[in-house]
């Protein structure tokens, strides 16, 4: 690891001398809605570069406009962007954002290398957009390059969403110790609100608590603690939520590092391609509407057992019944468990004793595979027995199964009224 310094340096050397000029007509560049007003190292306004039809940015200018750290290492010439990894000495110019390589391309896929001019380091704007996830479109007329972060459309205000974790299933809750990720109980303390902020693409998000998601001490390292504090508009309160093909990426402006579960804390990292960095984001519903007492039976990953025509599943509460469940006892303590939207009740299939075999939903006949035990734990969760067949109610590959206690299936349950 080499020492670098911040924000005072000059990018320097390249292999190959590539020719460039400026652009022969001035391009304006808008960053989320601000003009970049572009840089060097000793304060003087540089323009983007025209070369071959590709342009290219300063790569400064543009770090600093989004409150990234800059370092450059000359052993290996390497600059850094927002953090430092080991890097390899190579024959051109290094460029690492986030701790990630960035090998720049042209539209045809080619390799293009950074450029040298004047003491200042270009990058293509290809590159730039792509490296820090920013949409980029060109407006011929007034020769203007527009960055922006990609928004997220479809939360509404006023409404209450619950982030639950990719790799796990857990939720982030607002605990007495902070931020940390528990088991979905669809309670309040993991109820948060999105509200847009002044910069276009971000947000803030508000715990129950009425504070926002806010980066500790404003801190642009790796490992920082996400904590909830007084709502302000300073920009480590300020969160884009980037939605990708699994889940969301949620990353501060300041730091522009995304969250994740730590070990059941929520911190900041470097970007990786992880499951803990990805997030659901649903919308918790409070205000359903109840004729009789019925409930919501929440295994122990955070799903919530659901009975629809085609049958039954496991995932996150919805907008209807198919979610709720009555509980009709008899006399001896024994439950019938009747979905409110079906009308149907939870049956071990066939009448089978045999461990493994499916548990469905079938039209209630109060038969013993239709009978069921709730035998409280000391956290406050239940096991579910089948009075037929003295096995558990359990979920193995999102399919409700019955089987012998096993601490590798899912097997504790939350009623939640």
């Amino acid at each position: 690891m080499k020492r670098f310094l911040l924000f005072t340096l000059i990018f320097m050397l390249i292999l190959s001398v590539v020719p460039v000029s400026a652009a022969s007509d001035y391009i304006t560049v808008i960053i989320d809605g601000e003009e970049l007003i572009p840089q060097d190292v000793n304060g003087n306004i540089v323009r983007p570069l025209l070369v071959k039809g590709t342009t290219y940015l300063p790569v400064r200018a543009v770090a600093n406009a989004l409150n990234l750290n800059i370092g450059w290492d000359d052993h290996t010439k390497t600059v850094f962007i927002n953090g430092v990894v080991d890097s390899e000495k190579r024959e051109n110019v290094n460029v690492y954002i986030n701790g990630k390589l960035i090998i720049p391309t042209d539209v045809n896929g080619n390799v293009v290398h950074p450029i040298l001019k004047d003491g200042t380091t270009y990058l293509p704007i290809r590159a730039v957009s792509e490296a820090l996830n920013k949409e980029v479109s060109w407006e011929q007329e007034t020769h203007t390059v527009i960055l922006t972060t990609p928004s997220v459309k479809g939360f509404e205000e006023g409404k209450i969403y619950a982030f639950i974790n990719k790799a796990n299933g857990k939720a982030i809750s607002l605990t007495d110790k902070g931020l940390e990720l528990t088991r979905f109980y669809h309670y309040d303390f993991q109820g948060f609100k999105i509200t847009p902020t002044d910069k276009e693409g971000y947000y803030y998000i508000t715990a129950s608590n009425g504070k926002n998601f806010d980066v500790n001490g404003n801190s642009k390292n790796p490992g920082a603690t996400i904590i909830t504090y007084n709502a302000g508009t300073a920009d480590n309160q300020k969160f884009c939520l980037e939605k990708t093909e699994d889940g969301y990426l949620i990353y501060s402006l300041s730091s522009l590092l995304p969250i994740e579960d730590s070990a059941g804390v929520v911190k900041q990292n470097t970007k990786r391609d992880s499951l803990v960095q990805k997030w659901d984001i649903i919308e918790m519903v409070f205000s359903r509407e109840k004729k009789d007492k019925a409930y919501f039976l929440i295994g122990n990953n955070g799903a919530a057992l659901n009975d629809e025509a085609d049958g039954l599943f496991y995932g996150y509460i919805d907008d209807s019944n198919s979610d709720m469940w009555s509980l009709t006892p008899n006399e001896d303590g024994e439950y019938i468990i009747t979905n409110k939207s079906t009308g149907k009740s939870l049956d071990v299939a066939n009448n089978s004793k045999t461990p493994g075999d499916p548990v469905i939903t079938y039209q209630t006949s109060g038969d013993a595979n239709q009978r069921w035990i709730f035998e409280k734990c000391p956290d406050g969760t239940y096991l579910i027995k089948s009075v037929h067949s003295g096995l558990y109610l359990s979920v193995k590959d999102n399919t409700l199964i019955q089987s012998e206690l096993n601490e590798s299936l899912k097997q504790a349950w939350t009623l939640i009224n």
